[in-house]
């Protein structure tokens, strides 16, 4: 059965969802798939309480440590909206595939691009968020050291002195997104800044100058358990069918990607225990840091979805040179193929454009970040 054309996706796109797909294939063609039940759904009109196992997942510390702590100073809280979502596939010549055959290989790479959100809108957005988190803790049953108090704490302000600033730009691939901190703050945390802020820390912490130090302290001054919050915004869905390895046994005959314009959300909630601290005195001045394995943290195990439109429009933005280059690219591998020359490849590139109205994005985007927020503060007092 082959696979849909972008044209027979656009004319069977629902009302409120967009889904694109690109293929590239060279000897064999797509088998028929039986496709899979769709995932659960959040349910915005539902309580989260009903609903925060299916979307939720303790860790293997949850259990145990959430039960040593009391009360909470949110000393991170991150979000982080995608600015380019993109998914590639290839197809590639297998170690027992078939010998003496030349073969021209495909690629495909589709990327979405968000446009009609400025940064500064996105810092607003984050500012209410994370001030959001802190009275939606307290709504789940917490006690919680106030924004205000922590602002004023020269610890807490040691933490994000040390931190990158805010926005930081992340990058995975050709998808790019930017982490927003709440305003006078910074990020420190090091799945986004990689190796590069983690050597700055690390040479801060030979000096008693880093964030984590500065938070060991800060929860160590104020008996409080630390929290971390992360949040994610994206605006499209990519599923791949993979790309050629390098020592595959099989060969690879087939690419292709599939795209749908659809918010989701997901995230992370950790929070670092006083009681597991181990503290000593430096440089004559008191230290704590956490130790391993002691972090309780409840990850999203479903992203919350919706099918509520929150964009304007979606514009094939392909440019005139994506196509050209994927004209001369298909043109020139079929051609060296069939003159005995392997090892040749083929790319095809198609871009889209997905525009916000950020008055409509924020509304859609908040009701389900709220959700999110609400079931993993209350799968966390769960396990208190």
């Amino acid at each position: 059965m082959p696979a849909p054309t972008l044209h027979h996706r656009f004319r069977h796109a629902s009302r409120h969802s967009l889904r694109l797909t690109t293929l590239a294939a060279i000897t064999l063609a797509a088998g028929c798939a039986t496709t899979p039940p769709p995932p659960p759904t959040f349910n915005a009109a539902s309580s989260a309480e009903a609903q925060a196992a299916t979307f939720i997942a303790p860790n293997k510390e949850a259990p145990k440590y959430m039960k040593k702590t009391g009360k909470l100073a949110v000393t991170s809280c991150n979000v982080m909206f995608a600015q380019v979502s993109s998914a590639s596939a290839s197809t590639g010549a297998g170690l027992f595939g078939e010998v003496g055959v030349n073969r021209a290989e495909a690629k495909v790479i589709q990327l979405y691009t968000l446009t009609g959100l400025t940064e500064s809108q996105m810092q607003t957005m984050a500012n209410s968020i994370c001030t959001g988190a802190e009275d939606r803790l307290r709504k789940a049953g917490f006690e919680v050291v106030s924004s205000k108090d922590l602002n004023a704490n020269a610890n807490f302000q040691g933490v994000h002195k040390a931190g990158k600033k805010s926005p930081f730009e992340f990058k995975a691939g050709q998808s790019k997104y930017l982490v927003f901190a709440p305003t006078g703050q910074t990020v420190f945390d090091p799945r986004y800044i990689g190796v590069g802020g983690g050597l700055s820390q690390a040479f801060k912490q030979a000096s008693g100058e880093s964030s984590a130090i500065y938070e060991g302290r800060l929860m160590d001054e104020l008996g409080a358990d630390s929290v971390n919050i992360n949040v994610l915004v994206d605006f499209a869905q990519l599923q791949s069918s993979g790309n050629a390895k390098a020592f595959q046994l099989g060969n690879k005959d087939s690419a292709s990607v599939s795209g749908e314009v659809k918010l989701s959300i997901s995230g992370d909630l950790s929070i670092k225990p006083k009681s597991e601290l181990d503290c000593w005195t430096r440089f004559g001045k008191r230290e704590c840091m956490l130790k391993a394995g002691r972090t309780p943290a409840f990850k999203t195990k479903l992203p919350v979805t919706t099918d509520e439109k929150f964009y304007k429009a979606v514009v094939n933005a392909t440019t005139t040179g994506d196509k050209a280059a994927a004209v001369l690219t298909k043109g020139l591998s079929m051609i060296s193929a069939l003159g005995g020359v392997g090892g040749v490849s083929s790319t095809d590139v198609t871009r889209y454009n997905v525009e916000v109205d950020a008055a409509q994005f924020e509304k859609v985007s908040r009701k389900y970040i709220d959700g999110f927020l609400d079931m993993a503060f209350l799968s966390a007092k769960s396990n208190r």
